[in-house]
């Protein structure tokens, strides 16, 4: 089979696709099938650039949509994987791949297919080890943090992935394996890209999640892009079992980015896409760890302690009965459907400007795929309930609040915060009716006053005090109580603080 792979797409399909032509032809060769590593960017219209992690000087529709809308077709069959620059609202759609336009196939946020016998893998997005442990619990409209953390790659992926048994052809991710550079010629990377030096000192280029699965899986090829440069290495397994990688540059004029190869494959065999049996039935046993939560869930491993099942490589049982529910045929099916309008161009139009991130839409190949395999659609399970998103903090701060989530399951009915005397800090409007307003109930206005005896007659009555002479106003009050002893008390005087004292005041008779 004639492969051609190419890194980083970055929306530039008619170019990319003109490459492959031209290039097929220099081979006198016809490519059956086109491989991308990421940055796919299959932006659909003006709201889904609004779901992209860049820059908005370097929001552009480039030509997807074209591909998306019919007005043209994919000259061959495509298949990519997620990268850090996507319209992740529209691949979210699609948690466990199918077709962004006709003839155009996501692999989800990971996922296994078959062509002409050849086994394919993938596994879209970025490794962020803050976010790893963490469910996917984005949903559009993002906010600036989870627009990136939408992409970052979930500990549960990983896992399925690590079920898998046989061998896998070829593998394919946006990031590369971290530490697959020691296996290279790593002074071609330096040449390139000589800022990588301290990074490959420490060990700290490229994917943990990516290393775990090149040495698991130790697939034949493994494919990336991300770093936009060429590379190559052979990672030597065991005496029988070597990974021949290949990372390659953006689609720019002058750059590597594509390449061809010719991968035997099964002649008896048509090239249709077809799901492959035991990563469904890996995703049906596992759906139960299916995370949409903001907190931290680890994947179940070997505990002496724990009944929890923790491998989850398919049974005979379990293989069996995918192949029921498929009545033994794993073609995928061609159903494509709109979920947005396409792009419409319009001279001298900043789609940048006054543009809105959409809301979240369930797509009809993930529903009709989860129907089928009875699994959860992890956008369903998220737009069907009232979420509320924890902000993305700092990774590498102290948390000292209680690690809970703010996301219920099904049937989990979270108790009501209180306040430190019991009572609850919110309510339910029982009788949902005409708005009423409470009467409020204020305590009975005083007047503050201090009193001291009441001076002489001849002795002025205004005080000296921290106010003008004009804001304070002496008034004579005689108490009305009896007299003591025989002892004339004196009538007490109280001194009320009051602004432009003259306009209160009668002015004196002239005589």
């Amino acid at each position: 089979m004639i492969i051609a792979v190419e890194g980083c797409a970055h929306g530039e399909l008619d170019k990319i696709y003109e490459s492959v032509e031209r290039l097929s032809r220099q081979r006198n060769v016809k490519v059956d099938l086109l491989i991308c590593c990421g940055d796919f960017q299959a932006v659909r219209n003006e709201r889904d650039l609004q779901c992209m992690a860049v820059p908005d000087k370097f929001k552009d529709m480039c030509t997807f949509y074209k591909y998306y809308s019919g007005e043209v077709k994919a000259p061959m069959l495509t298949l990519f994987v997620g990268g850090n620059h996507e319209a992740s609202n529209y691949l979210q759609e699609l948690a466990y791949g199918g077709w962004v336009a006709p003839n155009i196939y996501y692999l989800g946020y990971a996922g296994v297919v078959n062509i002409g016998g050849i086994r394919i893998g993938g596994m879209s997005g970025l490794f962020k080890s803050h976010d790893y442990h963490k469910g996917h619990f984005e949903f559009p409209p993002y906010t600036g943090a989870t627009m990136r953390s939408a992409y970052h790659i979930r500990s549960l992926e990983v896992f399925r992935l690590k079920q898998l048994q046989g061998n896998i052809d070829i593998f394919v991710s946006h990031e590369w394996p971290r530490g697959v550079y020691n296996y290279g010629d790593t002074r071609e990377v330096l040449h390139w890209k000589p800022f990588f030096r301290n990074e490959m000192a420490n060990n700290t280029l490229g994917c943990q999640a990516g290393e775990i699965l090149i040495h698991e899986l130790k697939p034949k090829h493994w494919f990336s892009a991300h770093l936009h440069c060429r590379f190559t290495a052979t990672v030597q397994h065991n005496e029988h079992q070597t990974t021949h990688f290949l990372a390659l540059d953006k689609c720019l004029p002058k750059r590597r980015f594509l390449e061809i190869i010719d991968i035997p494959h099964d002649l008896s065999k048509n090239l249709d896409l077809c799901y492959d049996p035991h990563w469904l039935a890996i995703l049906k046993s596992t759906n139960s760890l299916l995370n949409i939560r903001h907190n931290t869930q680890y994947m179940p491993g070997p505990n002496a302690s724990s009944s929890e099942r923790w491998n989850f490589q398919p049974t005979d049982e379990e293989l069996q009965t995918v192949m029921q529910i498929f009545d033994n045929d794993f073609r995928i099916p061609l159903n494509f459907t709109q979920t947005a309008k396409p792009f419409q161009p319009l001279p001298y139009r900043d789609y940048n400007r006054g543009t809105s991130q959409p809301k979240a839409q369930l797509n009809p190949q993930t529903s009709a795929f989860c129907e089928k395999l009875g699994v959860s659609d992890p956008l369903e399970l998220l737009i069907g309930k009232s979420v509320v998103l924890e902000p993305v903090t700092n990774p590498d701060e102290i948390d000292l609040e209680d690690d809970e989530s703010d996301f219920p399951q099904e049937g989990e009915t979270k108790a009501p915060e209180k306040s430190e005397d019991g009572s609850d800090l919110f309510f339910l409007d029982t009788n949902p009716g005409k708005p009423q307003r409470s009467k409020m109930s204020l305590p009975t206005p005083t007047t503050e006053v201090w009193e001291e005896p009441q001076q002489k007659a001849n002795e002025d009555t205004i005080q000296s005090t921290s106010v003008p002479n004009d804001e304070v106003a002496t008034v004579a009050v005689v108490a009305d109580t009896p007299k003591d002893d025989g002892e004339d008390q004196q009538p007490v005087v109280k001194k009320l603080k009051r602004r432009n004292l003259e306009l209160y005041t009668e002015p004196e008779e002239e005589t």
